[in-house]
């Protein structure tokens, strides 16, 4: 019977997260400190976004995993901003010379951010998020729960996936 009652929690979603990165979901989102810097944007708060979608993208100018993911952010950000999808770039250094507002802000040029980006050289919100890989990323609900957190490259579709339903959810579809 045991058994039984665990495999239906593990199938059903509920109890435990899909996946092991999943550790954050049904938490609270850490409110966004101010940073160094907002590029693109002026400071927001989490609190202010209540009733949008958010995915949090903590990310380096100069590391090339960030540079693998973000085609696939950008991409969430063309097809969903319209319907309610907020994202914000938290970019956090791994190397000093990352820490060079003026290059962070090329580099959003360049890469065509077109996203609020808020600068986090002092690692406070990076630390809130207990984040320590890059990139990480946290998908927020209207409510501001996490429904969906992972680190490193991947799992796109299921990030896309939440964003879809949530957002679904919040229009009334």
């Amino acid at each position: 019977m045991r058994r039984l009652v665990l495999a239906w929690l593990l199938l059903s979603g509920t109890g435990w997260a899909q996946h092991p990165d999943d550790v954050f979901v049904g938490q609270k989102a850490p409110e966004l400190k101010d940073g160094d810097a907002w590029i693109n944007s002026k400071p927001l708060k989490l609190e202010q976004l209540r009733g949008k979608v958010v995915l949090v993208d903590f990310w380096a100018w100069d590391c090339p995993f960030c540079a693998q993911a973000m085609p696939h952010v950008k991409e969430l950000y063309d097809k969903y901003a319209k319907d309610g999808l907020v994202i914000i770039g938290v970019h956090t250094p791994r190397i000093d010379y990352e820490k060079d507002i003026p290059k962070i802000k090329e580099a959003v040029v360049k890469k065509g951010i077109k996203y609020p980006v808020v600068v986090d050289n002092k690692y406070q919100i990076w630390s809130d998020y207990l984040c320590n890989t890059w990139p990480s990323h946290f998908v927020v609900d209207q409510e501001g729960v996490i429904q969906l957190s992972h680190s490193g490259t991947e799992r796109y579709e299921d990030t896309e996936k939440v964003i879809q339903r949530l957002l679904a959810k919040g229009s009334g579809k």
